[in-house]
């Protein structure tokens, strides 16, 4: 099955809040299979993607239409969905993650310190505008404006912008579901 019609799925299940549990419960197909699904690693019928799509309330029109957006070239700034706002930084995702990376731009206003927590996978990042003082397993670094970073997987990170004008980072990694 195409990967792309799988992360959709997974992106509609996860907008709904809903478990492949309660997906299993709601389509009477089993965890296992759906999580086959998302992962593009089996070939549905269309009635089970049916079940699916009644289940998280898509038609198959959506999904496929979807589908054919999602392998957009080029997106603006106003298409970026933004994944995590609170007061001080916004995280934005370019790609979403129907790809086999993400490009994540990260825009920090405030001087608090932020936590992230370690990754699955690597990561690179870009400053394009301000400065941010980074930890990585306890050992600051310095970035200003064109400044390259890489973050290793596992690697526990904390970061502070340090310029009085915000701060935007774009961070590049492989998608949750691909690994090297």
């Amino acid at each position: 099955m195409n990967v792309q019609i799988g992360n959709i799925i997974k992106l509609a299940r996860k907008k709904n809040k809903i478990t492949l549990h309660d997906l299993a419960e709601n389509t009477g197909l089993s965890i296992s299979y759906l999580s086959l699904m998302e992962r593009g690693l089996n070939d549905p019928t269309l009635e089970n993607l049916n079940k699916v799509c009644f289940a998280l309330n898509l038609t198959l029109s959506d999904l496929i239409t979807q589908a054919e957006v999602s392998a957009a070239v080029v997106i603006h700034p106003e298409e970026r969905e933004t994944i995590f706002k609170n007061e001080g930084y916004l995280y934005q995702i370019a790609f979403n993650d129907t790809r086999k990376m993400n490009c994540i731009f990260m825009t920090i206003d405030n001087n608090e310190l932020h936590i992230s927590n370690a990754h699955v996978n690597d990561e690179i990042g870009y400053v394009a505008k301000g400065s941010i003082m980074l930890e990585i397993e306890g050992v600051q670094y310095e970035a200003k404006a064109e400044d390259c970073v890489y973050i290793e997987a596992g690697k526990s990170h904390s970061y502070r912008k340090t310029s009085d004008e915000e701060c935007v980072t774009v961070w590049f990694n492989i998608s949750g579901d691909y690994k090297l």
